[in-house]
């Protein structure tokens, strides 16, 4: 009785925010574990300031058990044939439990939701990060509960079963048939919390500034809640919350429940509490009470995007009429949109790296539009498909407006944020808010937070060593120069590359060096050429099919047979190809860059021919400091005789783990080894030279 007569009375009511800021504090010390120092300031401050040291201890105790099991059932072996459960299903992947260990699976055997089958698997490693502000995919699995993924070696169907996801897939299957592609794709992303639009769609959204719209809102949970209410009003007098709870309850858990509709429904259910007991939840104690349920339920969910997101709009609409004062409705509401922008910046940079101009003066008509167009629009033809012969058009409208709005969009290149970063960026920001609230000092902190916004933007204009990045691009080769004061950029190869770059902010590249066709040198470059301003491509002579694959960009080709200069401090000669052969990768462009007093010999995919070629050409001059091992440490390369006169101190292999060639050849690195010191891409993730008038040092991520 005690204990009921405590969470009567609510006696954390207004201080849960203590539990809610030591909860972040953890998982952050979790991943960095610089913020352990955090944590442990903070918690002297709640025995300090505090009476809550008790129950801030129990809920963090019970966050490090639930991530504690995580990573037990995430090292669980899972060997031989085994039987699943399929919980969920896309066009070529299934999510699948093996006993508790929930398991994405590539498969495109036409299995549904609730079958249980037979299964032999073949596991992926964990995918590692190659630079930190790369997208971390094996916490985003696990945010999702999804433990390991695997692809399918063997699968047999035993039996149907049901699962809650079928009803989805089902609905879904049924309203694919009956909808257009766009109006089925919206649908799925507004109603049902599967953001699958066309990745042009998507762009433009991230660059007018307007995704969480569709990625975090949970706003379709709250418009659901007042539909049911306001027909269950009408039609039947009924004036409780009970039965639009149920429902809307039964709608999240059916659709999956995503982060943003499960905090939408979390603040429903709790808020509806406030009928009951001698102290009412306030906003901020249902935030936080959400949060805490979510990070008990899987802690992983911190670290993704979409539901901080979710969490930090709501954050800043709770104090968005403290901290903007005025009556006219027009003018807070695009007052708190500038609030959510700036608030949720170092996040939503990450999707599009593009501060939009366009954004800060149409966004918040356009979250209007979306809102009180497009979102009931999606219900109506969620439950009402054959209304899409006449609506569909609507959807063809707002997309194409939006897209081409976004091609005539000004926006600023921006680099993404890393956790030191975006930790000062907030609290400059912060800083800011204050002093405007406050009226003291805001000139100073308004001059404080720009001057940090442009440290971020141009501090290569300030840094002046220059660096060479060899990119973990998996299987295939990227290297990224930038000259010290933001001098010049030259990007050789381009494979898997076009993220990396779009984190670093880049506007234009200079030189982009294609070495030779395949794709695994190749890969990313019309979508390069398409996003930054590329001055010149350099590519073989003696290769038609790239020839023919740059024929749009005429005005930029230059074939080899040149040598090319920045000043004084760089410099780069075309060695090869000398000769023409039929196989393409003997063809490859090999280059000798000159940084300071350093010297790089790059090598593409050449074969031995042109290693022959090079050395009765140009003998001593291929000695240089490093060397980018040619054909990913192929031993179709390699010779002794190349390597004795090359001698460098460092050799660089780009290559992939795990990689069907079985690449590097074991011979070649011995080889290696005995002359150099040896650095792979596949261990060691971004590879990069800090290179200075005097020396060069070599940084690995891993």
């Amino acid at each position: 009785m005690r204990l009921f007569h405590l969470l009567k009375r609510r006696p954390l009511c207004n201080n849960l925010h203590f539990i809610l800021i030591a909860i972040l504090l953890l998982m952050l010390s979790i991943k960095y574990y610089f913020f352990f120092i955090a944590l442990g300031i903070y918690l002297i401050f709640i025995v300090l300031k505090t009476k809550y040291i008790i129950p801030v201890l129990i809920i963090v105790l019970l966050i490090v058990l639930r991530y504690s099991i995580s990573l037990i059932v995430k090292n669980i072996e899972i060997e031989g044939v085994n039987q699943a459960y399929i919980t969920d299903k896309d066009d070529d992947s299934y999510t699948c439990y093996i006993g508790i260990s929930k398991i994405l699976v590539y498969d495109k055997s036409d299995f549904k939701p609730g079958d249980i089958i037979e299964i032999e698997l073949e596991f992926y490693d964990d995918d590692l990060n190659s630079y930190p502000e790369e997208f971390n995919y094996s916490e985003y699995l696990m945010s999702k509960g999804v433990i390991k993924r695997a692809k399918a070696k063997s699968s047999k169907f035993i039996s149907s079963g049901f699962s809650l996801n079928s009803i989805k897939y089902h609905y879904l299957s049924f309203l694919k048939s009956k909808l257009s592609s766009k109006s089925y794709d919206y649908i799925k992303a507004i109603v049902f919390g599967d953001n699958n639009l066309e990745s042009n769609i998507k762009d433009a959204y991230s660059i007018i500034g307007i995704s969480h719209i569709l990625a975090i809102s949970g706003m379709h949970i709250i418009f659901l809640y007042s539909i049911i209410s306001f027909i269950l009003l009408k039609l039947f007098k009924y004036y409780r919350s009970l039965i639009p709870n149920v429902l809307i309850t039964v709608f999240v858990v059916i659709i999956g429940a995503p982060p943003s509709a499960l905090r939408a429904l979390l603040f429903l259910l709790i808020g509806s509490l406030n009928s009951k007991g001698d102290i009412r939840y306030t906003k901020l104690d249902i935030l936080s009470i959400s949060l805490i349920l979510m990070t008990l339920f899987n802690p992983y969910l911190v670290y993704q995007s979409g539901f901080l997101l979710s969490f930090l709009v709501s954050f800043v609409l709770i104090f968005s009429r403290e901290l903007i004062q005025t009556k006219n409705k027009l003018s807070f509401n695009y007052k708190s949109y500038l609030l959510i922008f700036f608030s949720t910046l170092p996040i939503v940079i990450s999707f599009s790296n593009k501060i939009s101009i366009l954004s800060l003066l149409l966004s918040p008509i356009l979250s209007v539009l979306i809102s009180y167009i497009l979102l009931p629009l999606s219900f109506i033809l969620a439950f009402i498909p054959w209304l899409d012969y006449f609506l569909k058009y609507i959807y063809i409208f707002i997309t194409d407006y939006l897209v081409n709005l976004s091609s005539y969009n000004i926006y600023i290149s921006y680099p993404s944020f890393n956790i030191i970063k975006a930790s000062f960026y907030y609290l400059f920001f912060g800083l800011f808010i204050v002093s405007i609230k406050r009226h003291k000092l805001y000139i100073l902190f308004t001059i404080s937070f720009s001057l940090y916004m442009l440290l971020i933007k141009y501090i290569n204009y300030i840094d002046p060593n220059s660096k060479v990045t060899f990119i973990d691009s998996g299987q295939g080769d990227s290297i990224y120069i930038e000259l010290g004061y933001n001098k010049g950029n030259m990007l050789i190869d381009a494979y898997n590359s076009f993220d990396f770059l779009k984190s670093r902010g880049i506007d234009k590249i200079d030189y982009m060096v294609l070495t030779h066709s395949d794709n695994d040198h190749i890969g990313d470059y019309k979508k390069i050429l398409e996003r930054f301003n590329v001055k010149a491509i350099i590519y073989p002579k003696y290769d038609s099919r790239l020839d023919s694959y740059l024929s749009p960009y005429k005005n930029k080709k230059i074939k080899v047979d040149e040598s090319y200069k920045f000043d004084n401090t760089f410099k780069f000669d075309i060695l090869g190809p000398i000769n023409e052969y039929s196989d393409v990768n003997s063809n490859s462009v090999v280059l000798k860059l000159s940084l300071y007093n350093t010297t790089i010999l790059f090598t593409g995919d050449m074969t031995s021919q042109e290693e022959d070629d090079l050395i009765e050409k140009y003998g001593t001059y291929l000695k240089s400091d490093i060397l980018k091992v040619a054909h990913h440490g192929s031993d179709t390369s390699s010779q002794e005789k190349f390597l004795d006169l090359v001698s460098p101190n460092d050799s660089i292999i780009s290559v992939g783990k795990n990689n069907s060639y079985n690449l590097p050849s074991l011979e070649v690195v011995e080889r290696l080894k005995r002359i150099s010191n040896l650095y792979m891409t596949k261990d060691l993730g971004n590879i990069s030279l800090i290179v200075s008038k005097n020396r060069y040092i070599i940084n690995t991520y891993r």
